[in-house]
């Protein structure tokens, strides 16, 4: 009997081990340093992939987390999207990884980034925290859209990035922990505790020491920038307090995109960017230096017409002014733009009306009308900006255009000096005359009584200049002079 036992012993242990030899064992590379990142959409990444963001190092590796891109818990170069294939787009872990590794292979050309990233949009802390099945409760009141990302994770994102972090450390080590989420926890004084709790568990389970494994905090839009929970950062900053080995990464000049309105992602620039700030709050964590780049300062003027949108801060100005705003380049280096911003009218000039019998000759265009109406002509000011000039036409009507047309005289024409107008007396004892640039400015009025008029033009610019002369019953005649140099 002990030796029958013997040979089944054997024979187990001869089975086992030509099953074992089928899958040999992948040695651990310490070189090869593992970071898990989890949180919701700006985590999961919003941005546009371009061709230059898919042009990756192989020794930059991402672990899948679906069945997408070749398998669950296949390695795969770190081409985005990382989180999974239902809308994720490039983000933050995108330029960590790139970062780390150009940072450190001066120093150790061996060294080898791989990352494990979990991620759901819209999704609060809760999906993350197994505790009592909360993740459970929580995913089954979600809407459709997101129950189908979570299905996509197992049906409980925490346990697929357990279980793929589990599978990571068969071939490097855990070196940092990424996280992008509270903007659906907006303002939960508890949120910081409630990270502590995924955090907590996910040092215990994989066996970790949480002083060798920081937690690395994003903040969300910040509310300059125009972001709807840039007051959670206020709630983000008290996670160093309650996790000892934590660091927040600021989103500080990082633009929010306006793409869809939703007022929490960020630009694809500032992903970039955003991705870098990970990266150095990791690498001086890791004992390297870090210097900053000087900042930079750019005057610019700009002239514009009426009002101007600066792209730079998505501002609409209708005045002109100085203002400064500070964005950050591929680099993360500040860079502060001095506008000094001109803001030029256009001008929108109604000429009194004109009353005629059959036909108008209208000086501003030179072009003869023989039916009423709203006469409009478009130009430009001295500025460039636009001048439109109207004047309502009536035709069929005797008038003083008419009547006493060839009664009012201009002269000199051209003048140089002075102007003289002489106009008959009107039936009614008053008139008005109103001169304006051939751009329809207006540049004097005055009513008069007498039958001549002198005004003085010595100082006025060369132009050709547009007379109406009206009664006080409202009849009108337009005529023109030419201002000449001496």
């Amino acid at each position: 009997m002990k030796t029958r036992h013997f040979l089944l012993s054997a024979a187990a242990i001869l089975f086992a081990t030509a099953a074992n030899a089928q899958e040999p064992a992948v040695a651990v590379d310490s070189n090869f340093y593992i970071f898990l990142c989890l949180g919701q959409s700006n985590m999961e990444g919003q941005g546009m992939i371009t061709a230059a963001d898919k042009a990756v190092s192989d020794k930059f590796q991402v672990l899948n987390t679906t069945e997408c891109n070749g398998g669950l818990y296949k390695w795969r170069t770190a081409v985005p999207p990382l989180a999974h294939c239902q809308g994720a787009g490039l983000g933050p872990v995108d330029y960590f990884g790139r970062l780390l590794i150009d940072s450190i292979a001066p120093h150790n050309p061996d060294i080898r980034i791989g990352v494990v990233d979990v991620a759901i949009a819209g999704c609060s802390i809760e999906l993350f925290d197994t505790t009592g099945n909360k993740d459970v409760t929580y995913a089954q009141k979600q809407q459709s859209w997101m129950t189908d990302r979570i299905k996509a994770y197992g049906g409980r994102p925490y346990l697929r990035l357990l279980d793929a972090a589990r599978e990571a450390q068969k071939y490097g080590v855990i070196k940092g922990i990424l996280l992008h989420q509270g903007e659906t926890n907006n303002g939960d004084q508890k949120w910081p505790e409630n990270v502590k709790t995924v955090y907590d568990r996910l040092i215990s389970q994989l066996n970790l020491k949480a002083e060798e494994v920081p937690l690395l905090v994003g903040e969300v839009v910040r509310s300059e920038r125009g972001g709807s929970c840039g007051s959670h950062n206020n709630v983000i900053a008290k996670v160093p307090s309650v996790i000892p080995n934590s660091y927040v990464v600021s989103a500080e000049n990082l633009s929010m995109s306006t793409a869809d309105g939703q007022n929490v992602h960020f630009t694809t620039d500032a992903y970039r960017v955003f991705g870098k700030r990970y990266a150095k709050t990791m690498l001086r964590f890791l004992g390297y230096t870090i210097e900053s780049l000087p900042s930079i300062t750019v005057d610019t003027t700009i002239t514009a017409c009426d009002s101007y949108k600066w792209k730079a801060n998505n501002k609409k100005y209708t005045s002109s002014q100085k203002v400064s705003q500070t964005l950050v380049n591929a680099n993360d280096q500040d860079s502060t733009i001095n506008l000094n911003l001109i803001i030029n009218k256009s001008s929108q000039t109604e000429l009194d009306p004109v009353t005629v019998a059959t036909e108008y000759l209208w000086p501003v265009d030179g072009k003869t009308y023989t039916e009423s109406q709203t006469l409009t002509f478009k130009g430009k000011t001295a500025n460039g900006c636009d001048s439109i000039v109207t004047c309502k036409l009536t035709v069929g009507t005797t008038a003083i255009g008419d009547a006493l047309a060839e009664r009012i005289t201009i002269y000199p024409n051209p003048a140089t000096d002075v102007l003289n107008i002489s106009v008959p007396v009107c039936a009614t004892g008053y008139g008005h005359i109103a001169i304006y640039t051939s751009e329809g400015i207006e540049v004097f009025s005055t009513d008069f009584v007498p039958e001549l008029e002198t005004i003085d033009v010595a100082n006025w610019s060369n132009d050709i200049y547009i007379v109406q002369i009206s009664d006080a019953e409202g009849n009108v005649w337009t005529g023109k002079f030419v201002k000449t140099s001496k």
